[in-house]
């Protein structure tokens, strides 16, 4: 371990073109300064003891000189382990030139930490900027040109001018919104863009304006990249040398009122132009640019225009890591209860709305990384995305939470004497249990009731219907009639073979009497014989016609859409008849549930409608292979049931293919016979699996797909 160093050892010298300026108070009241690094163009805070101990930094030379200077000029006796801690800002900071010693060095050889280049690859790909020009000159000499639109009359002119627009566009609106197709057309996406474009460069231009009123300077404008996406950025970070926050307020909100300026006068252009692209255009910048714009922008958790208005109201200088700091000092308070002490000491209502930003930012950043990370997936060789999307996962979530599992790690000592960390883990200990303990044994599937034997008629021809002999609930006979069918050119080739072999049987018979045509009655006889087939054959289709129970039972559905003088084709369900042999559950089990089932397993139907009772099952068949499609309609997404479909064929008979892998079963139910089809879910004891099983067993399965696709 290396010895700390001498009181008597040199400072490392500041470097000569920082500047210190006076930056206002903070929350509590006090004073605050910024140190400005014009090389960088960045801008840090201090507290008035650091600003103490810079003022006199290169003055005093060594530590102990330090310590002597501030005693003498500011009255109070700095602790070694203070200047130890802004020596480690400095050099974290690049503030010094360089170390004066060895002892230095060593001491603090992490402070001058360089990211990796497998580190700057990750954050590079995610977001990185391109400076494109210094505006700074430009905005000087333009400055006066634009300041009309800074004075009252101006403001005055674009509110009656809001209040006009909108006055004439509610009177022709229908107009207004028939314009919203033509962006989805080719030639609307180049306007669209174009238009876009320009509001934007707008946008940064209003940023640069207002932070010139305020004396600040604006070193570059550019184009950013987040996934690749174009983004244009104005740099205004000079604003952080102004005292007033409100002051900032109106730089942060500068682009977003930019944009909504030029809307209120893109709307009144819109009234007066004619049809085409100017019109597309001014559709563009009144209704969806500035909306799309304020949607991104406002957003606090992004840091976008919305994230420095949101702290500025506030009044949090660097809002997001001093909340995520603080969530993580409630964390660790509320799991152990620890002594350590507050990273800021915000007001109740504050702390209360930090706190909830910082975990809302949480909440947030895992969806959006997730989200990007899907994207990168998506958009990218399969390896390649699965490793991109791998690396996102670890770095920008698993890393956090490792980092916060070191904090953990070093306070360990702390952490044994507290009472409530055994309560934070043993309730850790129960969610683990919870997750990974194979408690969860039960397996649902839809499934709907049927007697053992039943059918569902269809008409053997297509046809008209006549004659409707049932009603649902009627028991009927074997060979009872229960529709009655017409096909009218059926009907009429009947009669038309019947003359036809009339005919052929009377030419015959007079064939018959002269011997001497003993040909001729040969082919009169073969078409005699044809004719009476064709005539039997017709004859069966007509008899067809008729629809007759096949068995003794009871009607328990009839197609809604059956009616009397409809037209039917052969694949038009008619009715279902039920047998009085039984009941049986039929339904299907997801993919997942397929291997925790076995034949004999036990468990109950329990029905959709609340005023049944549930009734015990008994499985007895699993398909072995999944189902090509569902043939239960009820069950399917498309009749509000649980599995979901892809409907197919939907102007014939529709089919429903599963969405997922589906495997049929079968359970045999104890109770008496039904008269009608009940819809509902059979529960069934399998094997148990845990929480953490399943999500795995999922992962694993969206790898193994994925890595085939």
């Amino acid at each position: 371990m290396t010895a700390p160093p001498s009181p008597d050892l040199r400072l490392p010298s500041l470097r000569e073109d920082l500047q210190i300026v006076r930056g206002g108070t903070s929350l509590s009241g006090e004073p605050v300064w910024i140190v400005l690094d014009p090389i960088r163009n960045r801008f840090f805070r201090i507290t008035f003891e650091m600003f103490q101990l810079l003022s006199l930094w290169n003055v005093a030379r060594s530590l102990r000189g330090l310590i002597q200077a501030v005693q003498t000029k500011f009255g109070r006796l700095p602790e070694q382990e203070e200047i130890y801690a802004a020596m480690r800002m400095l050099e974290r900071s690049f503030f010094v030139t360089e170390p004066a010693s060895a002892t230095w060095r060593a001491l603090h050889a992490g402070a001058t930490h360089r990211h990796s280049l497998f580190m700057r690859l990750i954050h590079n790909y995610l977001f990185f900027r391109i400076p494109l020009v210094r505006p700074d000159r430009f905005i000087r000499k333009t400055a006066p040109y634009v300041s009309v639109f800074f004075s009252p009359v101006f403001q005055a002119f674009t509110i009656c001018a809001a209040m006009l627009g909108l006055y004439l566009v509610s009177r022709q609106w229908d107009a207004f919104i028939g314009t919203f197709p033509y962006v989805f057309t080719l030639e609307g996406i180049v306007v669209s863009v174009v238009s876009i474009a320009i509001i934007k460069s707008m946008h940064e231009l209003g940023h640069a304006y207002v932070a010139h009123r305020h004396g600040c300077r604006v070193p570059t404008m550019g184009i950013a990249f987040m996934v690749l996406v174009p983004l244009l950025y104005t740099d205004v970070s000079d604003a952080w040398r102004l005292k007033s926050r409100f002051d900032r307020l109106k730089i942060d909100m500068a682009g977003v009122l930019t944009e909504m300026h030029i809307a209120v006068f893109a709307l009144l252009l819109w009234v007066f132009l004619p049809d085409g692209p100017f019109r597309s255009a001014a559709f563009v910048l009144a209704a969806t640019g500035w909306v799309l714009s304020l949607i991104v922008n406002i957003n606090p958790f992004m840091r976008f225009d919305g994230y420095y208005i949101f702290a500025d109201l506030l009044g949090v200088e660097n809002l997001q890591p001093r909340a995520f700091r603080h969530l993580r000092w409630r964390l660790r308070h509320l799991l152990f209860d620890t002594d350590e002490e507050r990273p800021d000491r915000f007001g109740p209502k504050l702390d209360a709305t930090v706190t909830l930003y910082a975990i809302a930012t949480t909440i947030y950043r895992l969806f959006l990384y997730f989200g990007i990370a899907l994207l990168v997936y998506h958009f990218t060789i399969k390896i390649v995305g699965v490793m991109l999307f791998a690396v996102e996962i670890g770095f920008f979530i698993l890393r956090p939470i490792l980092s916060e599992l070191r904090e953990w790690w070093t306070m360990r000592h702390d952490i044994k004497t507290s009472r409530r960390s055994y309560l934070s883990l043993a309730i850790l200990l129960a969610i683990i249990a919870l997750i990974s303990l194979p408690i969860f044994k039960n397996v649902s599937a839809p499934a709907a009731l049927y007697p053992n034997e039943f059918t569902r008629l269809f008409p053997m021809e297509p046809g008209k219907i006549e004659a409707i002999e049932i009603k649902r609930g009627d028991v009927v006979k074997k060979n009872d009639v229960l529709f009655s069918i017409s096909r009218p050119e059926l009907q009429q080739e009947l009669r038309t073979t019947e003359i036809e072999a009339e005919l052929t049987r009377y030419r015959l018979a007079r064939v018959l009497a002269d011997p001497q045509n003993l040909v001729d009655r040969g082919i009169l006889q073969s078409q005699l014989a044809a004719l009476e087939a064709k005539r039997d054959g017709l004859a069966r289709r007509q008899a067809s016609l008729i629809v007759r129970a096949p068995f003794d039972g009871t009607v328990i559905d009839i197609d809604p859409q059956v009616h009397l003088g409809r037209w039917i084709s052969r694949k038009d369900q008619l009715a279902t008849i039920a047998g009085a042999s039984g009941t049986a559950a039929r339904g299907f089990v997801s993919g997942g549930d397929r291997g925790r089932l076995e034949v004999g397993a036990a468990g109950r139907f329990i029905p959709d409608d609340i005023s049944q009772s549930s009734m015990p099952v008994l499985l007895t068949s699993i398909a072995s292979a999944g189902a090509s499609e569902i043939d239960i309609p009820q069950l399917t997404s498309e009749y509000r049931g649980e599995i979901a479909v892809h409907p197919q064929n939907a102007r014939e008979r529709p089919r429903f293919s599963p969405v997922s892998a589906q495997y049929a079963i079968t359970a045999a139910v104890s109770g008496k016979p039904l008269s009608e089809t009940v819809r509902g879910v059979v529960v069934l004891n399998g094997k148990g699996e845990s929480i953490a099983g399943r999500v795995w067993r999922q992962v694993v399965k969206v790898l193994v797909r994925e890595a085939g696709a």
